[in-house]
Formats: C-alpha cells, structure tokens, sequence
C-alpha cells in the first residue's frame, strides 16, 4: 500500500497555526500585489492619465 495511507494526521493546534500563517502570508501577498500599481504610478515621472474610449 501507500505509505501516506497510514500516516498520523498532524495535530489541530500545529494545524490551526499553519494555516494562520499561510493566511497571513497569502494576505500579504495580495496587499502588495494591489498596491504595486498605485505606488508605481505615485514615483512615475509621467503625470499622464490613462484615459479608454470605446
């Protein structure tokens, strides 16, 4: 059989600080992600806007 099959599962506590962290990583991630451009644009040289005509 598979070896995984047959492994202790980890404790809840270790399991709810994990996923704490990995909460608060992830979150963090998307704070910079949605905060690059607004950044980017505040140390641009270029003071055009963007405008979309359809």
């Amino acid at each position: 059989m598979f070896p995984g099959m047959f492994m202790r599962k980890p404790d809840k506590a270790e399991a709810l600080k994990q996923l704490r962290t990995h909460v608060a990583l992830f979150g963090s991630w998307v704070v910079i992600i949605r905060a690059a451009p607004y950044v980017l644009s505040y140390f641009s040289d270029s003071k055009d806007e963007l405008k979309i005509d359809f």
